[in-house]
C-alpha cells in the first residue's frame, strides 16, 4: 500500500464515522404520533410572491386539517406580488369562517420583514411558519404538531421537509440530497447538535422570537430566516429545540423542472451559509466538497490507470455503499414512489454535481425571486 492508499482510506473512515454518527442520532430518535387529546392555538404564517400556481393547494390542505379550525389564525403577507396570488388566496379563504388576513407590501420588503410584521399581528404564542408553494398529504399535520409542542414544551420544533413525488432524474437528484440531509438533520437534532432547518415547515414560539430580537442580528442578508434564526436560538440558555420525527408532520414541496433553476436554488441556499458560524455546517460543507471530488479523482484514476487503481477503486465503491445505506435509513421515514431505482445512478452523478454546485456559489451571485 502506498500513503496515497493510507490517506485515502483513512479520508474515508472519517467519513463513514461522521455519517454513523448522524444514523445512529437518527435511528434513536423515535417516530413520534399524534394522541388527539388536545388542540394548541396557533398561528400560521405564509409569506407568498407571485405564487398564484401554488398557494390555492397550501391553503386548501391547511383547511382540510382533522383539528379544530377555530383555534387557528393564518396570516398571509403577500409581498408585492405582481400576479393573482392574493386573488387566489381569497377565494380559498373566503368560503370558510378561519380567523385570516391577507397583508399586501405596497413594495417588495422580503420574506424576513414579512414575517417579522406578521409576527407582531399574532394572536397567539405558537407561530408556524410556511412556504406558499408547499402542502400536506396528511390530515393530522397541525394535531401532530400540537400534541409534539404539548409534550416536548420546545421553543423551536423543526419539521420535515420533502421533495413531492415526480419522475426523472432530476426530481431523483434532488429528492435523495433532500431524504440523506434529513437523516442528517434528524440525527443532529436527537444529540442536541441541530444545524439544519427548513422555513417550509418550522415552528417556533413568540417568546423566543423576542428573546432574540427576531431577524435583527442577519436583517440585511437576504435568506436564513430559517438556518441563521436557529443558530440565534441556539445561544440563549436553557432552549429547548426539538426535530418532529412524524410521517404525518411532512410538508411537500416542488421540485426544481429544470437543471439551471436547480443550480440557481442551490446558490442562494448556500449564500447564507457564508454568514453561518457553526462549526459542523463547515464541518459538513468542506467534508462534502472534499469526499466527492475525492471519488471523483478516484473513479477517473481507476480509468485511466487501471493497473494500480485495484486499492482505489474500493475508495469508490465503499462510498457509494454509505451513501445508499444513508438513503435507506431516509426512506423508512421518507417515502417517495419509485425512488429506490435512483440511489445507483444518482450515486454515480451526484459526486459531480456536488463539486459544480460549489464552485458555482463562489464564484455566481445568487439571484432572487423578483
Amino acid at each position: 500500500m502506498t500513503e496515497l492508499h493510507y490517506i485515502l482510506f483513512a479520508f474515508l473512515l472519517f467519513y463513514a464515522c461522521i455519517m454513523a454518527w448522524f444514523a445512529i442520532g437518527f435511528i434513536k430518535l423515535q417516530y413520534f404520533r399524534p394522541t388527539y387529546d388536545t388542540t394548541t392555538a396557533l398561528t400560521i404564517i405564509i409569506c407568498a410572491r407571485n405564487e398564484e400556481k401554488t398557494i390555492g393547494r397550501c391553503l386548501t390542505t391547511i383547511l382540510k386539517q382533522d383539528y379544530d379550525l377555530s383555534q387557528i389564525q393564518i396570516i398571509l403577507i403577500n409581498d408585492a406580488s405582481t400576479d393573482s396570488t392574493v386573488f387566489q388566496a381569497e377565494s380559498v379563504l373566503k368560503k370558510t369562517k378561519i380567523n385570516y388576513k391577507i397583508i399586501t407590501n405596497p413594495i417588495q420588503k422580503g420574506k424576513k420583514a414579512s414575517i417579522a410584521y406578521a409576527i407582531s399581528l399574532a394572536n397567539y404564542e405558537v407561530l408556524v411558519m410556511r412556504d406558499a408553494d408547499t402542502f400536506t398529504t396528511s390530515t393530522l399535520w397541525l394535531q401532530s404538531i400540537s400534541d409534539f409542542y404539548k409534550t416536548t414544551a420546545s421553543d423551536l420544533i423543526i419539521a420535515p421537509v420533502v421533495i413531492a413525488n415526480n419522475f426523472g432524474i432530476l426530481w431523483a437528484l434532488q429528492a435523495i440530497e433532500n431524504n440523506v440531509l434529513t437523516v442528517l438533520n434528524c440525527g443532529s437534532a436527537y444529540f442536541k447538535k441541530p444545524f439544519l432547518c427548513n422555513g417550509a415547515n418550522l415552528v417556533f414560539t413568540k417568546s423566543i422570537f423576542e428573546k432574540v430580537n427576531g431577524y435583527t442580528s442577519h436583517l440585511k442578508i437576504a435568506s436564513g430566516d430559517d438556518v441563521l434564526f436557529l443558530e440565534d436560538v441556539k445561544k440563549v440558555n436553557g432552549v429547548n429545540i426539538n426535530y418532529l420525527k412524524s410521517e404525518q408532520a411532512i410538508v411537500y414541496t416542488y421540485p426544481a423542472f429544470s437543471f439551471k433553476q436547480l443550480i440557481q436554488q442551490k446558490i442562494r441556499w448556500a449564500s447564507k451559509f457564508k454568514h453561518n458560524k457553526n462549526r459542523l455546517n463547515l464541518l459538513l460543507a468542506l467534508l462534502s466538497f472534499s469526499i466527492n471530488l475525492t471519488w471523483l479523482f478516484c473513479l477517473f484514476y481507476c480509468f485511466f490507470v487501471p493497473q494500480n487503481g485495484g486499492f482505489i477503486l474500493i475508495f469508490v465503491l465503499f462510498k457509494l455503499i454509505i451513501d445508499i445505506l444513508l438513503l435507506f435509513l431516509a426512506s423508512r421515514f421518507v417515502k417517495n414512489r419509485g425512488l429506490s431505482w435512483f440511489g445507483l445512478p444518482v450515486g454515480l452523478i451526484y459526486p459531480m454535481y456536488a463539486c459544480v454546485v460549489a464552485v458555482a456559489s463562489v464564484f455566481i451571485k445568487p439571484k432572487w425571486k423578483v
